[in-house]
């Protein structure tokens, strides 16, 4: 006889009544509870979808250079406006809210398309590109062959993302409302990229917003536009703006003292602290306490780690790989407020109740809203790091064993006053 693995045998003894995996609450359910609307509204739906977009796009990476992309548009005209703008979703949201509406989120997806011919798409993909760079929602008529399969897809990259469809045709329902600045670096085909992306920025555009013109091809050189998957445009953009911003701090004095700074959300709690008399210095930790996403089975912390110097990387973070990046473009964007430089150090711990992931952007907002706050000042690198340390939940020794260079000898060196 086969014997059960113990965590599946918990799972049927409890059913999400007893919490005996030790989580506070239970995935499964939660997901199930999350698809309870899309039950009663798919089969509604026959053969036809009418309805807002947010508006959004989504590229997939399974086939790559050949992929899969298409509108996205929502089961319910009430949450349009933020469920694909994590930029402006509120940072006491709970999990089951944004799984909740993320739910309603539908993907219609067309046949494989080359990435290269994102100057040159179908009129459907047209279509696509054309709502995406709405600033406000645009509706949509989409036509197809069957009705789309109930269920959610995850992500440590990604948003959660509901239903999937192929469509057969999709035609716009109203005028989509193109800012000027939009309508600038897209149809200037004899701009680089960067320089697109630069402008929006600076254009007050948000990440979200830009990542989906990036990844729909629609920034950069004629001959070298091309359709992104999102999961690699994220990072992407992240990394861009990041490159850009440190080029502004390197002008900047230093910080005058040690900064620290603190929040926790989703189970996910964030120090960072700001050493002075130093040129750009960034290295980040992340560690996974038992049970959280992607350690379910750890039977201790999985703690890694990915730095960085003046001359930034030549190498992708491999380690924390788009987490890396979503929190770096924070403490940059801090420092470009600031208008100072420092070296950074930064620790994510994650929790038993982050046990769904829910993408990169967790990272970006929950860094972004430690830094808003007031920071605690300390006269010392030692003090500072004792004060983190009796906080973290996770003895530092765990952390020093992963990142050499927290023992005092080697940062000291990576750190010496100029």
């Amino acid at each position: 006889m086969v014997s059960v693995p113990a965590t599946q045998e918990e799972c049927l003894r409890c059913k999400g009544g007893k919490m005996l995996c030790g989580l506070t609450f239970c995935p499964i359910v939660l997901r199930s509870q999350a698809l309870i609307p899309l039950r009663k509204a798919i089969p509604k739906l026959k053969n036809n979808y009418y309805g807002p977009s947010p508006p959004s796009v989504f590229v997939g990476r399974y086939g790559y250079p050949k992929v899969r992309l298409g509108p996205m548009a929502t089961l319910g005209s009430d949450i349009v406006g933020i469920v694909d703008e994590p930029d402006l979703w509120k940072t006491n949201m709970s999990m089951a809210d944004i799984v909740g509406f993320r739910a309603k989120l539908l993907r219609f997806i067309a046949s494989p398309i080359d990435v290269a011919n994102a100057s040159n798409p179908s009129r459907l993909i047209e279509i696509t590109q054309d709502q995406v760079q709405s600033s406000t929602p645009v509706d949509l008529e989409i036509k197809f062959e069957k009705q789309p399969r109930i269920g959610m897809s995850f992500s440590r990259f990604n948003q959660p993302m509901g239903a999937h469809v192929q469509v057969s045709s999709v035609q716009l329902a109203s005028t989509p409302k193109i800012e000027y600045r939009t309508d600038k670096v897209v149809s200037d085909t004899d701009m680089y990229s960067n320089e697109a992306i630069s402008q929006l920025y600076e254009g007050k555009h948000t990440v979200t917003q830009i990542t989906r013109l990036f990844s729909s091809g629609l920034l950069g050189l004629t001959k070298n536009r091309r359709f992104v998957p999102t999961r690699w445009s994220i990072t992407a953009v992240d990394d861009i703006i990041g490159n850009q911003l440190k080029e502004q701090i390197r002008d900047f004095s230093e910080v005058s003292t040690f900064l620290v700074f603190h929040n926790s959300y989703l189970d996910n709690d964030f120090w960072i602290l700001f050493i002075p008399k130093h040129e750009w210095f960034f290295n980040y930790h992340e560690a996974w306490k038992q049970k959280s996403a992607w350690n379910l089975q750890g039977k201790e912390p999985t703690i890694l780690t990915d730095i960085e110097g003046p001359k930034g990387r030549t190498t992708y973070a491999s380690n924390t790989v788009g987490g890396y990046y979503a929190a770096r473009l924070a403490v940059q964007e801090k420092l470009v407020q600031m208008r100072r430089k420092a070296a950074v150090l930064a620790f994510r711990e994650v929790g038993d109740g982050y046990a769904i992931p829910l993408g990169v952007w967790q990272v970006r907002e929950n860094m972004r809203q430690a830094l808003n706050q007031e920071p605690k000042s300390f006269s010392s690198q030692e003090s500072a790091l004792n004060f983190i340390s009796k906080n973290l939940s996770i003895p530092m020794s765990f952390y020093r064993r992963r990142s050499p260079l927290l023992n005092r000898t080697t940062l000291d060196k990576f750190l010496s006053p100029k």
